[in-house]
């Protein structure tokens, strides 16, 4: 797999949907670049999206870590970011899905391989920003000569945007290489193979289905149908590559240059220790010095906690995943515990090795732990499990404000009396834009409620 790195000093200018301004155009800064290094751009700043700030937020959020009160950590752990810090996070987020649209419009249409897999990096750059946000542009924020005040889209009818953009990326990619001008060799995902950014498509889709289990229009079959051709083993993983000499594990940078800025929880590994035999809570936090792993109470914090271990920080280089068999094999548990379908079972099981054998890379199969039968899975039992084993990854945010399992004691020293059941809007996005939506961050938003 080529690396490349997150950080990346592209010689081209691509705007945001907010950025445009046509009496500006700089003649020595092309506003176009080749297919395969937007597509390199895109790849960065979507593993960037997904690993970054959102991602340490929302794992403070579900208590798998505390925010201390030495410096960044410290809002969330409050429930009090506010709306100026998403500005970052909103300006990445458009400007990635606005590349998308560009390459797919300038370079699609003979490359179809480039335009599947595009369409499938903006269905979840477009999945993140909603389920964060709720509500928010798409429609009329991403045409072409976008909209500068666009409406914002129902997150409904965004979900809809997102089985589209899947089921087009299906097509594209089902298509002979012989029908691509050029193949998108610089993809630092899955190398440009159409077959895994398939099945990549169809488990993307399975997470976006189950995503609407509270709603009357929730279809397990459609999920389990989408399962059967996604991800079928660990070695199918999407994940997303780093290059230590410019672009680093952000977990592991954010550990080395913010020491002690977001520790272990207590809830996370009190929880753990209550089975002793899980080896996964020791590649999860780093116990060195510290006489075993601790765990920090929610109210006040310790720096007394250990800190972020091999599997999220364990080097500069570390890929870290964004789709996966494992999350696969959960949604499948959960469908199927909401069925009574006994083979529920045997899918957290599977779902449980594969964590083990993900997080410890090979050295620990899981096994010991991965006991379940049809009796003893239960949907709370499937979601605890989840829980546990999406560690460092923002859908232990997505699953527990759509299930609130399992059942969280939110801070008592925090600003509000519940979880954020999603993140403030972008101050820059509400100040400037007169058809913003801006709602407290204890609504829910759409598919939670």
């Amino acid at each position: 797999m080529k690396k490349v790195s997150i950080v990346i000093a592209l010689a081209v200018t691509l705007f945001g949907c907010r950025g445009k301004d046509k009496l500006f155009i700089n003649p020595n800064s092309p506003t176009m670049g080749t297919p395969s290094t937007m597509l390199t751009e895109i790849e960065a700043a979507t593993i960037n999206s997904f690993e970054g700030d959102i991602n340490r937020v929302g794992s403070i959020y579900v208590q798998h870590h505390v925010g201390t009160n030495l410096g960044q950590g410290q809002e969330a752990q409050e429930y009090s970011i506010t709306q100026l810090e998403q500005d970052n996070n909103w300006s990445q987020l458009y400007s990635t899905m606005e590349n998308c649209v560009l390459l797919k419009k300038n370079f699609g249409a003979d490359r179809p391989y480039y335009d599947g897999i595009t369409s499938i990096l903006l269905a979840m750059n477009l999945g993140l920003t909603t389920d964060i946000y709720g509500d928010v542009p798409y429609s009329e924020a991403l045409a072409g000569d976008a909209n500068l005040y666009p409406h914002f889209d129902s997150q409904e009818a965004i979900y809809q945007a997102i089985q589209k953009l899947l089921d087009d990326a299906i097509v594209k990619l089902a298509m002979a290489p012989g029908d691509n001008l050029e193949t998108p060799d610089a993809d630092m995902i899955y190398a440009g193979d159409p077959t895994m950014w398939t099945k990549m498509a169809y488990t993307l889709k399975a997470r976006y289905l189950n995503r609407l289990s509270n709603k009357a229009g929730y279809d397990k079959a459609a999920v389990l149908a989408a399962l059967s051709n996604g991800i079928s083993s660990a070695s199918e993983d999407a994940m997303g590559p780093h290059d230590p000499s410019s672009g680093q594990n952000q977990w592991y940078a954010f550990q080395n240059e913010r020491t002690n800025y977001i520790l272990a929880c207590a809830t996370l590994v009190d929880s753990m220790k209550k089975r002793p035999n899980d080896l996964r809570l020791y590649y999860y936090f780093d116990s060195t010095g510290m006489g075993g792993v601790k765990g920090s109470a929610l109210d006040p914090t310790s720096t007394n906690a250990s800190p972020f271990g091999s599997y999220l920080a364990g080097g500069a280089d570390l890929a870290t995943p964004l789709v996966t068999f494992m999350e696969a094999k959960f949604i499948e548990a959960e469908v199927k515990a909401r069925m009574a379908d006994p083979g529920a079972a045997t899918a957290l099981n599977d779902a449980i090795e594969a964590s083990a054998d993900k997080v410890s890379g090979g050295a620990y199969s899981g096994s010991n732990i991965a006991t379940y039968t049809a009796g003893t899975t239960t949907l709370s039992r499937v979601m605890y499990e989840k829980w546990i084993a999406m560690y460092g990854q923002t859908e232990a945010y997505n699953d527990y404000r759509r299930t609130k399992m399992p059942a969280l004691t939110p801070n008592p020293g925090a600003a509000y009396p519940t979880i954020p059941g999603r993140f403030p809007m972008s101050q820059q996005e509400r100040t400037t834009n007169p058809n913003a939506i801006s709602l407290t961050v204890t609504t829910p938003v759409w598919w939670a409620q």
